[in-house]
């Protein structure tokens, strides 16, 4: 998801050449030429990515902009909490998942209907579980891992892949995926990014 700043149309697009379709494919066109073109049809010259999704010049569309900007407006329903999606919430009680947290990394939002709150768990936190719940974190955490690290010229370094591969794994059996760089206090070497621990899985029982 964007933010509505990163919206750019006419003079906002910062590139003296875009590319524009003007109805048999996109062609590279002076920028000031392509909101010309726009006008005359009644419209504006938008950008069809954000800035920070592109890499040279930028692809722009034909379209019409009210001022002052703004979100398209729908209904937001309600979503009817499945019973079936239950487990052990830390607090002991049952509660049951609803979807993603749209938090951090790995975070799943979840309903306590003794409380009549909504939170967010990690697989780690949530204890039994129906098969059906099961099959939901499973899913969830799969589709929720982090990429891999590639290099500018889209190559992907070993370490960097066998890295991945052991923090992701972990990730899909605890949930939890810290972001951060960090390091080993006993033999000073690179944490994997799904830890927050201040050891590594070999030293993670030796007394500094």
């Amino acid at each position: 998801m964007w933010s509505l700043a990163d919206f750019r149309f006419d003079e906002t697009i910062d590139a003296a050449e875009v590319y524009l379709n003007r109805g048999d494919g996109f062609e590279s066109t002076a920028r000031d030429e392509a909101i010309a073109f726009a006008h005359e049809r009644g419209a504006n010259l938008v950008a069809w990515w954000p800035a920070s999704s592109e890499a040279g010049d930028p692809w722009c569309i034909v379209a019409k902009v009210s001022l002052p900007l703004r979100w398209e407006q729908i209904p937001i329903g309600q979503s009817a909490v499945d019973e079936r999606l239950w487990f052990d919430a830390p607090c002991g009680k049952r509660d049951f998942l609803v979807g993603s947290g749209n938090t951090f990394v790995g975070r799943m939002a979840a309903w306590c209907p003794h409380q009549a709150v909504s939170y967010n768990v990690s697989r780690s936190e949530m204890g039994a579980m129906s098969e059906e719940s099961r099959y939901f974190v499973a899913g969830f955490l799969a589709g929720n891992a982090p990429g891999y690290a590639v290099d500018a010229d889209g190559e992907i370094d070993d370490a960097d892949l066998a890295a991945w591969r052991a923090a992701t794994d972990r990730f899909r059996r605890t949930g939890f995926w810290y972001g951060r760089w960090g390091t080993c206090q006993v033999c000073g070497c690179v944490l994997l990014p799904d830890t927050c621990d201040d050891r590594c899985h070999e030293h993670s029982t030796v007394d500094v």
